[in-house]
């Protein structure tokens, strides 16, 4: 009958690097997870933003149930010098387009990840649209 087969020594490794790994795994999950989270937050803000200001700039420049485009320029500007939100951002008006009786805006912020070495750039877009009730 063979003899069975006997390993010559015994590996006496650690598991330390193995360790290791999986924090490191571990870390990048959590900040990842952490700067996706924050950047859907500002997102979110952002559209809230766009669309509040959008809707305060159309309703306060109508005349004959459409908007005066320097009357828009001018609340909106007002608009969001004031908005507490608005302070904290990087705003930067992209696109503003009224035709008829509706208003589109579009709105970019520059924000900083909180726990990345990089920024980047959001960009919303909002309407209002008014109706002339008979």
């Amino acid at each position: 009958m063979p003899k069975r087969f006997k390993p010559l020594h015994l590996d006496s490794g650690t598991i330390a690097p193995l360790v290791a790994g999986y924090l490191s795994l571990l870390v990048m999950v959590f900040l990842m997870a952490s700067n996706v989270i924050a950047t859907q937050v500002f997102a979110s803000r952002l559209q809230g933003l766009t669309d509040l200001a959008v809707v305060y700039a159309h309703e306060r420049s109508l005349k004959i149930g459409r908007p005066q485009t320097a009357e828009f320029r001018e609340h909106l500007a007002h608009y969001l010098a004031n908005a507490p939100v608005a302070k904290a951002m990087s705003i930067e008006v992209i696109n503003l387009e009224i035709s008829g009786p509706r208003s589109n805006l579009e709105l970019c912020a520059v924000f900083k990840l909180p726990l990345a070495p990089g920024s980047g750039a959001i960009c919303r877009e909002g309407s209002a649209e008014s109706f002339l009730v008979p």
